[in-house]
């Protein structure tokens, strides 16, 4: 698991316990208060994660591989579940360094790979369900597809939610569906 809970820190200072060193990962305020992690000791400075809530984030993971043709992320939480068994519920205990003051419920944790960027999710950290991301800090997340068409076709098939039909952007076209927990996802098509 990433990070302490209470019990754990106070165990690693009474223990005279200090962190390991090396690389290590870090949160600080960006523009609009937007949480910018900044990780260390990669071979390279990319861009490489985003952090989102799910409801339910091995449903998720499920969806995304069914539907966006998503691989899990490997290693990431190591729970494989069905579609009978992925709503687990949210672990009692929060751990630190945390993107919120508070501490973060980690537990259950999923994710999925497109390429070499990773999204990563979190079990919803409240009581109250999760809304659309459409006009909020982070409005939607694109993905490049090379026949949106066929795209469009399989979506519809598996009745995907389309919160807006194909469009002209630029010089190609992109459509707009809705993720399990109601996040936007915007496919680009790219030729």
């Amino acid at each position: 698991m990433l990070g302490l809970t209470k019990a754990q820190i106070a165990e690693a200072r009474a223990k005279g316990a200090g962190p390991a060193g090396g690389g290590g990962f870090a949160y600080m305020k960006g523009p609009d208060d937007a949480l910018v992690e900044y990780a260390g000791d990669h071979p390279a400075e990319r861009f490489n994660h985003v952090h989102l809530y799910q409801e339910d984030p091995l449903c998720a993971q499920l969806w995304y591989e069914k539907h966006l043709n998503a691989p899990p992320r490997a290693g990431w939480g190591g729970v494989r579940a069905s579609e009978a068994d992925c709503k687990v519920p949210r672990g009692a205990d929060r751990t630190w360094p945390a993107l919120n003051r508070e501490g973060m419920f980690r537990a259950p944790r999923a994710g999925v790979e497109f390429g070499d960027v990773a999204l990563i999710w979190y079990a919803n950290q409240g009581e109250t369900p999760l809304v659309g991301s459409r006009g909020q800090l982070q409005d939607h997340i694109a993905l490049s597809v090379a026949d949106l068409d066929t795209w469009v076709e399989k979506l519809l098939g598996e009745g995907v939610t389309f919160l807006e039909d194909p469009y002209p952007l630029g010089d190609t076209r992109a459509v707009m569906i809705e993720g399990p927990s109601h996040e936007a996802l915007e496919l680009v098509e790219v030729k």
